[in-house]
């Protein structure tokens, strides 16, 4: 049986992903970890060596770091569907503060600092998404920068 392409299913350039990252000289990134029920996608104190990629090798950590990219966990070109995995990860329930309350003592306690970093890449002349209001609110109390990286294909 023969298929036929339509629009949706024509090929893309769209990729869509967030980072959630907790940076300091005294993070121990294991206090994150105990906090946030996903594995980091990199985790390192300061000082101590890390698997940086397949080229990069092995470095050491000039800082402690917590990172987190949602590229692998959620299936979605969407930065909409990221954006809520990170808030349900930071608030598992709407009025839920718990886990925001215990990174920002850690934060406190280890010098650190929080940042969101949102990419997404479009298709020619596709318009670049919003980071919507109410998530810029729940970063708040966390006190993370949320910066953007948007592109379009050519």
């Amino acid at each position: 049986m023969a298929t036929s392409t339509t629009k949706t299913d024509a090929p893309t350039d769209r990729k869509a992903f967030v980072t959630l990252r907790f940076a300091g000289d005294d993070l121990d990134p294991r206090e994150i970890s105990a906090i946030l029920p996903v594995a980091p996608t990199r985790a390192c104190r300061k000082g101590e060596a890390f698997v940086a990629g397949k080229h990069a090798g092995k470095l050491r950590g000039r800082t402690g770091i917590w990172f987190l990219a949602t590229d692998q966990l959620v299936p979605s070109d969407d930065l909409g569907d990221h954006l809520v995995f990170v808030h349900n990860l930071l608030y598992p329930k709407p009025t839920d503060d718990r886990r925001i309350t215990k990174l920002r003592e850690i934060m406190g306690r280890a010098h650190s600092r929080a940042h969101v970093t949102c990419f997404w890449h479009g298709d020619p002349g596709e318009a670049a998404p919003q980071i919507p209001a109410h998530f810029k609110s729940a970063m708040e109390p966390l006190g993370a920068d949320i910066e953007t990286d948007f592109a379009m294909s050519r």
